[in-house]
């Protein structure tokens, strides 16, 4: 049986005819003869599966224009971590004159000019110093053993009522709560003493004036630092205040009233060394008594006629506070200045900002401040005449 018959008897089985049956020869004709030598072809490369590619498009600034390149195969290479362009580039109608570079180094260059004009006020000023002189004007210092006593309160009335009528007034806070701006209606953020030291100014610099014809030289913002920067200071330099002074230009016709902080501050000792008059502010109650022996060590140093003691606060309803008036005025003798009574008008002046002796009619205190600024004014002309004597 041929091959043809097999195939044959094998379509039949499956119900089918061979008759569309054709045998493929697996045999090549070649229409064109291979050359003699020809060498077989290369194998083709193992397909190789190609690493992903990031096409990342950046965008040129829309003024910026170039010559077209010319066509050269694009060569894809494999990816390399590239930063994405930003998302937008503004124009140059939007951008900041400058570029970054020049915008940082303007920055710079300002803060070197600031700290060469910081040093060379420094330096100007250290120049200027002179064996140190006590102003010519009148000076009135404002001291007390412990908070709470009206203290920087007296200071801003007896500035008001000593006000002379020629030459200026001014008055001086060295008190680190920084509390006298509050009571001539200036901001709190106003420059003193503090910013002064930190950019080497002259004190004549920070002087702010008021609607009361006032000068007034705050402490300005501090925090513990810049306290601990003004300890260090004084304790090197014992003529700081008279220097510092000096700068002010204050004839004999002037009148500087100075509220110093609460207890043996680091510069009460500088203040005692210039001041004409010392007013010693205690309270008629039992925990200032108790301090009271403090405050006379401190003040022992001046002459009687220097210092005097004034009573704040004494509330006629009550009767320890009256004996205890009593008591200090005993106590203290010739240099018991004045009681000053309890008056609600002057915490209610404070809070709506209107100025105490300006009112139709005086209040038990504004008239108790009044007897005290006279008694200051005749202590003024008997020192001013015993200094023209001499």
């Amino acid at each position: 049986m041929s091959q043809a018959d097999d195939i044959g008897n094998l379509f039949h089985r499956f119900g089918a005819s061979a008759d569309s049956y054709q045998e493929i020869n697996t045999e090549f004709e070649f229409l064109e003869p291979l050359p003699a030598n020809a060498e077989p072809a290369p194998l083709a490369p193992a397909a190789v599966k190609p690493a992903p590619v990031t096409l990342v498009e950046v965008k040129r600034p829309a003024l910026v224009t170039a010559a077209p390149a010319p066509s050269a195969p694009v060569v894809v290479q494999s990816p390399v971590p590239a930063v994405p362009a930003p998302a937008f580039l503004p124009s140059s109608a939007e951008a900041p004159a400058g570029s970054l570079r020049d915008r940082l180094q303007g920055i710079a260059r300002q803060r070197r000019l600031a700290a060469e004009e910081s040093n060379r006020r420094a330096l100007d000023k250290a120049m200027r110093v002179q064996p140190a002189s006590r102003p010519q004007a009148r000076i009135v210092a404002v001291v007390s053993a412990k908070g709470g006593v009206g203290k920087t309160t007296l200071a801003m009335s007896l500035a008001k009522l000593l006000k002379r009528p020629v030459g200026r007034t001014l008055v001086l806070d060295l008190d680190p709560q920084n509390a006298l701006l509050s009571h001539f209606n200036l901001p709190r953020t106003t420059p003193g003493l503090n910013q002064a030291r930190l950019d080497a100014l002259d004190w004549s610099e920070i002087c702010a004036p008021t609607d009361a014809g006032i000068e007034c030289l705050p402490f300005g913002p501090s925090n513990a630092a810049d306290l601990r920067a003004f300890e260090t200071l004084l304790a090197g330099n014992p003529e700081w205040l008279v220097q510092e002074l000096s700068t002010l230009d204050l004839g004999k016709d002037d009148l500087l009233l100075i509220d110093t902080s609460t207890g043996a501050s680091p510069w009460l000792h500088q203040v005692l060394a210039i001041a004409d008059q010392v007013i010693a502010v205690t309270l008629a109650d039992a925990a200032s008594y108790l301090v009271l022996d403090k405050l006379q060590s401190w003040l022992s140093p001046l002459r009687p006629e220097h210092c005097a003691y004034l009573v704040n606060l004494v509330d006629a309803r009550s009767a320890l506070s009256l004996d205890m008036s009593e008591v200090l005025r005993q106590q203290l003798g010739n240099q018991w200045l004045a009681a000053v009574p309890f008056d609600p008008q002057v915490g209610e002046a404070l809070a709506f900002e209107y100025d105490l002796f300006q009112q139709p009619a005086d209040s038990p205190a504004c008239q108790a401040l009044r007897n005290v600024a006279g008694q200051l004014t005749h202590r003024l002309e008997q020192l001013r005449e015993e200094h023209s004597a001499s």
